[in-house]
């Protein structure tokens, strides 16, 4: 097992178990529980992950990065795939988007999420202008190794 998987082993069931309980505020001002169902397998996984929630607390659309190591994303290649993305202890449905190659939708992605977010740029490699703004050319090679998730919000979940 790589140390990186090992590390997310780790970490993410205490990260989860934060961000539902009482004091999940320290937390979850970036960070939120994506659960989607494994394409293969049906079963349910839910994983924590920064996000950038696009026109404040009633915005439609919540974008998420991470790295090509972590697998998770893989689930939602098959577009759009149904989610529930927990935010603050609200559970919202939604449809899931990923784009792993160079594109407009993932450069366009990606700058809205780093600019909103730029504490996150050095984690994905890409270096940031004086204006705290991700550097274009770091977008377009940050396609080989960081994926962006696009979800878009049709309503709360029923628990």
């Amino acid at each position: 097992m790589r140390i990186e998987s090992l590390l997310y082993a780790t970490l993410n069931p205490i990260v989860r178990f934060l961000l539902r309980s009482p004091i999940h505020g320290i937390a979850s001002r970036n960070l939120c529980l994506l659960s989607f169902r494994g394409r293969r397998s049906g079963r349910r996984y839910t994983t924590p992950l920064s996000f950038v929630r696009e026109g404040g607390r009633k915005g439609r659309k919540v974008l998420l990065l991470s790295s090509h190591n972590t697998r998770w994303w893989k689930n939602l290649l098959d577009e759009p795939a149904e989610v529930e993305i927990e935010i603050a202890r609200e559970v919202h449905r939604g449809l899931a988007r990923a784009h792993v190659e160079d594109s407009g939708p993932f450069r366009d992605g990606v700058r809205r999420f780093l600019t909103a977010l730029p504490c996150d740029a050095r984690v994905y490699g890409i270096r940031l202008d004086r204006e705290k703004r991700p550097l274009e050319e770091d977008i377009g090679s940050a396609a080989g190794h960081v994926v962006l998730v696009e979800v878009e919000l049709t309503g709360a979940a029923e628990r």
